[in-house]
């Protein structure tokens, strides 16, 4: 399965309008919301690894959580299905049902002001997120749980499988260890209440700007650079 961010979401050029927070519940400026028609869930299935956000019972906690969506929800209310470690302190939370922010994010990138060419700038990092909000819910049953556990790691295959490669499955496994693995993971879900995603892709910049902010990304090495300058070529693309 092809995860390639450009191909769900329209990173089109957005001339700067208003310099006001659209934002419901996250810092979003204007010129940096996600373009009309973007998809949400498919940048979280992108990037499925979320940092996972709670403050219950006086404790701020936060831990790093796969997500899949879960089965039958695709004409719903967006779910959620992840697990963790049953012996994390986060666990608490999850159990009572307690409000849940998710920050999927995908690489990013620092942007130098030695690539500006018409309109000096300070320097700032150009990334693109969505945070969702809900509520957290238990899963109860071992076969809920394993089929969560099963979801996850054929999404996660997908995405590193290469061509003639067969996707690792828990199937050989035996029944002693698959029991003695749900032993120790709490699956839960997410119900949704909110998703708002942020494209900071210097969309504010002049196109001479723009081309020259990506030529610089192009010549570093780093996994967040490429992305980045991929998004935004997509995006001089788009509205040449």
């Amino acid at each position: 399965m092809d995860h390639d961010m450009t191909s769900h979401f329209k990173p089109g050029k957005r001339r700067v309008t208003t310099w006001d927070d659209v934002g419901r519940d996250t810092f979003v400026p204007d010129h940096y919301a996600m373009p009309e028609g973007s998809d949400l869930s498919a940048h979280i299935a992108a990037h499925p690894v979320a940092q996972m956000f709670t403050a219950h019972e006086g404790r701020l906690q936060v831990t790093a959580v796969p997500f899949v969506r879960a089965t039958g929800s695709k004409d719903q209310p967006l779910l959620l299905d992840g697990h963790m470690a049953a012996r994390n302190p986060q666990c608490a939370a999850i159990r009572d049902g307690a409000p849940v922010l998710l920050q999927f994010c995908a690489p990013g990138a620092y942007i130098s002001p030695r690539w500006f060419r018409e309109r000096m700038t300070a320097p700032t990092w150009s990334y693109v997120t969505v945070q969702v909000r809900g509520r957290l819910r238990p899963i109860a049953t071992a076969a809920d749980t394993l089929d969560i556990i099963d979801r996850t790691v054929a999404h996660m295959e997908a995405q590193t499988l290469r061509a003639g490669e067969t996707a690792w499955t828990c199937a050989p496994l035996t029944d002693e260890q698959m029991d003695r693995y749900l032993g120790m993971i709490l699956a839960f879900q997410v119900e949704v209440s909110a998703a708002e995603g942020i494209c900071r892709l210097n969309q504010e910049k002049t196109d001479t700007d723009r081309q020259s902010i990506i030529e610089g990304l192009q010549l570093q090495t780093d996994a967040g650079s490429r992305h980045i300058a991929a998004l935004m070529q997509a995006g001089m693309e788009a509205s040449a």
